[in-house]
């Protein structure tokens, strides 16, 4: 059975997707590769989320979210992806694309809002160099200290990267494990358009068996897929934490209507209202800081939504 809501543990993985938003918004001198800030303790970026716009033919690359790895004595190949939400107008254009076709990635899986499914196929992956690595590279060639990029799907993408850390550690899969490749526990994050894009990575990672995800925790999630696709992804063993704001419009898009667009959330859901607690306008109720207030109260609403 799957595990209930763990507010303490929402709020925790919550913590990363404000990360991504803070590096978004105070990226430093390079936006694509900004430096890593409010990153929770006992993990670090191992690396950089992409997305490039597609609406009116603009394909400019920007940073969304990150992979998060654990340090120390703690186990490097738990990793925590967190992916922020839609920012700009250009963005809110793409997520407009209703549509539905096939996803793309599964098929079989029935069928996605059209903007959730060209974003999700303009996803990049892009390797940070971590400390002791530039160390390192600074005594080789200077093309040694460029990031390092991967090819195919985003399971692709971070399939590659997985593996490159492991070879870095010496890391040998155990093939007696029926897995033919190490455990990799991990958790997906993410707000918003971030929400969609984690429900797509987790149906994909289900055909493909990269990742050995335990829980999604999703913040003011749209509808990503017809009924079809929803059977489908409830069907996985995986803790499914869709956490909603009652007064926040996102999730209610796109609209369900009956044999033109079947569209439906996946589980579980987990709601709230806001009312008293922020103000009710549509960037309020729908701010990743409002979600975080319901789970604690010692969070704090984003100054221009206090009552």
């Amino acid at each position: 059975m799957a595990q209930a809501l763990d507010k303490t543990q929402a709020v925790y993985y919550g913590q990363f997707v404000l990360a991504a938003y803070k590096m978004f918004d105070s990226p430093g001198a390079d936006p694509l590769r900004p430096e890593p800030a409010g990153i929770p303790d006992g993990y670090e970026v191992g690396a950089w989320i992409h997305m490039s716009d597609f609406c009116l033919g603009a394909e400019v690359p920007k940073f969304y979210g990150i992979v998060a790895h654990q340090t120390g004595d703690k186990d490097p190949e738990s990793r925590v992806i967190a992916i922020r939400g839609t920012e700009g107008a250009m963005e809110w254009l793409d997520d407009g694309d209703a549509v539905p076709i096939p996803f793309r990635q599964v098929p079989s899986a029935g069928r996605v809002a059209c903007g959730f499914d060209r974003i999700y196929s303009t996803l990049k992956v892009i390797k940070r160099r971590l400390p002791a690595e530039t160390v390192a590279a600074q005594v080789g060639t200077a093309a040694a200290l460029e990031p390092e990029t991967f090819s195919g799907s985003f399971a692709d993408q971070l399939e590659q990267l997985a593996l490159s850390r492991e070879a870095a550690r010496g890391v040998v899969p155990n093939a007696a494990d029926g897995r033919g490749r190490p455990a990799r526990p991990t958790v997906v994050t993410g707000h918003s358009l971030g929400s969609a894009l984690t429900t797509l990575f987790v149906l994909e990672n289900s055909s493909k068996n990269k990742f050995d995800i335990s829980t999604t925790c999703t913040f003011a999630s749209p509808r990503v897929g017809n009924m079809e696709f929803v059977r489908t992804f409830n069907q996985l063993p995986v803790n499914s934490w869709r956490i909603v704001n009652t007064e926040d419009i996102v999730p209610k898009l796109p609209p369900k209507i009956p044999v033109l667009l079947d569209y439906d959330h996946v589980d579980n859901e987990y709601s709230f209202s806001s009312a008293g607690r922020a103000k009710k306008t549509l960037a309020c109720s729908h701010a990743m800081e409002t979600y975080l207030n319901w789970l604690d109260d010692t969070i704090a609403v984003r100054q221009d939504c206090k009552l």
